[in-house]
């Protein structure tokens, strides 16, 4: 068996008459491929006998349709493979990328065949299954990523590459920070974004800790500004220091 990475009008035709579906008109056909982002295709013996094919957006996301393995050739992995390929197909797209999540609508009985094909079935949460692929240069092993909304002026501090301590109260949302995570920073005034990956986290009882601890340039202020300990409680009270403590994420800017 050979794996390929287009079909013909034909033989996709043919693959959904041996399967009982629609019959579609080949000019649809055309127009369903053309427009296809991804295509794989299960030949043996010059013979096609399987294909799957993605459609989406070109840019995060993705529909998995047109699953179809020929009934004699059923239950020998075909159906695995071009899952496989469909797969690799995505994973080089997105490691010019960031991340993109394939979709899928299982037909009845198949949750267990897609989930062994490493895809998630959480039916709590949607009625279909879905995977993600992530940019293996940008995402390590469990790397996650987490989003930050900061105003111009600290945000600006870490685009020109001085500020690199972001303080927050030690809370459970901030105990979900991993070294090697990414954080997005979101300026809140104008909508730009920064890239940065949290090198380390420095834990402290309070800020006053934390302020004897770094440059007071890391920390965001300039050469001829007072800093203090003081300015955090506009944003976080004596009383969530105590019971939360604090940290410093030290990060390091992305390239773009």
């Amino acid at each position: 068996m050979e794996i390929v990475r287009n079909i013909s009008v034909e033989d996709f035709q043919k693959l959904h008459i041996l399967v009982g579906w629609k019959i579609l008109k080949d000019k649809e056909i055309e127009n369903a491929l053309k427009n296809s982002m991804f295509v794989s295709c299960a030949v043996e013996d010059g013979q096609v006998i399987g294909m799957a094919r993605v459609v989406g957006d070109f840019a995060t996301h993705g529909l998995l349709c047109d699953v179809i393995v020929s009934p004699l050739f059923q239950r020998r992995g075909i159906g695995k493979a071009i899952i496989s390929d469909i797969s690799s197909q995505i994973q080089e797209f997105v490691d010019n990328k960031d991340e993109f999540m394939l979709e899928l609508l299982p037909t009845k009985g198949n949750v267990e065949f897609y989930q062994k094909c490493g895809f998630k079935y959480e039916p709590n949460y949607m009625d279909g299954l879905y995977k993600w692929f992530k940019n293996k240069n940008i995402y390590g092993q469990n790397c996650k990523k987490h989003l930050m909304r900061l105003n111009s002026k600290p945000f600006d501090s870490i685009k020109n590459g001085q500020k690199n301590i972001e303080m927050r109260l030690y809370d459970e949302k901030r105990k979900l920070i991993k070294p090697n995570d990414i954080i997005i920073f979101h300026n809140k005034d104008n909508g730009e974004r920064l890239w940065c990956r949290v090198i380390q986290l420095h834990k402290f009882d309070n800020f006053e800790q934390l302020y004897k601890n770094f440059d007071k340039k890391q920390l965001g202020y300039q050469e001829n500004e007072a800093s203090s300990p003081k300015d955090m409680e506009e944003y976080y009270s004596k009383e969530e220091q105590a019971l939360y403590g604090v940290v410093g994420i030290e990060v390091k800017l992305m390239e773009s």
